[in-house]
């Protein structure tokens, strides 16, 4: 069983609130996910505790889970602002 793009990027709005999440199929077989993110809430977090806030949310659906997701890229982003 696989996730879709539109799965993936609600999962992560809805585990992150107020996040903006935008997947890419990186290899064409939709378990491994490019997933670019811009939430408020990495503000004040190191690289390492804002990939693991995002792997939290996923974990379900990885290999401690149902393995529908086999990896992630993941590139974490502030708001921009004005």
């Amino acid at each position: 069983m696989v996730m879709q793009k539109e799965q993936i990027e609600i999962l992560v709005e809805d585990g992150l609130a107020g996040a903006s999440c935008k997947a890419s199929d990186l290899t064409g077989t939709e378990d491994h996910w490019g997933l670019e993110i811009t939430w408020a809430g990495f503000d004040g977090l190191s690289r390492l505790q804002a990939h693991k806030a995002v792997l939290e949310v996923l974990r379900a659906h990885m290999a401690e889970g149902s393995s529908e997701i086999h990896a992630v890229q993941i590139t974490t982003r502030l708001p921009q602002t004005t």
